[in-house]
């Protein structure tokens, strides 16, 4: 019994002194922290949630190639569509066209609304998506229609030809 009372007592001295900072107590002039650098957000999370909303919207849309008069949406159209929604963007009909704007962005700096691009079709950019995050991107697959699919899997990983970042 006296065992276990001493051992409880060395745990809470030890609970009671490990939570201190060391020294306990300082003395001398009061040390300021250097603040923190200022990372200014390109969209608010309001923003992200109403971007993430209109791209489900398409999800399981099918596919159909340069005509506005059958249902459905190509690559191209689908992310020319979701960023019109999102905040009047006018993006370009054409992969080509979308490939030339905003600025270049590397993989590790890939963020949520970003455009990805693959070469499908041999040596030019023939594809286009939106990445989404986690390696994510959604984009208008000929067999599938609007889908997610992975930046990693070997298809696109093989294929991947760029990004483009078009939101600020």
């Amino acid at each position: 019994m006296k065992l276990l009372l001493a051992a409880g007592l060395a745990a809470l001295v030890v609970a009671a002194t490990g939570c201190t900072s060391y020294p306990r107590y300082r003395t001398g002039a009061v040390q300021t922290l250097p603040s923190a650098p200022q990372i200014k957000a390109r969209l608010s999370t309001e923003d992200y949630l109403r971007f993430g909303t209109i791209v489900q919207e398409y999800l399981g849309k099918p596919y159909h190639g340069a005509s506005f008069f059958l249902p459905g949406v190509d690559c191209s159209m689908f992310t020319r569509e979701v960023f019109k929604r999102f905040n009047e963007t006018d993006l370009p009909r054409t992969v080509k066209g979308q490939f030339e704007r905003g600025h270049e962005v590397s993989v590790r700096q890939l963020s949520v609304g970003d455009l990805v691009f693959f070469k499908t079709e041999g040596a030019k950019v023939s594809h286009v998506g939106i990445y989404l995050g986690e390696q994510r991107f959604a984009h208008a697959s000929s067999s599938q229609g609007v889908i997610i699919s992975g930046l990693q899997e070997k298809y696109w990983s093989e294929r991947f030809a760029g990004a483009r970042r078009v939101l600020e």
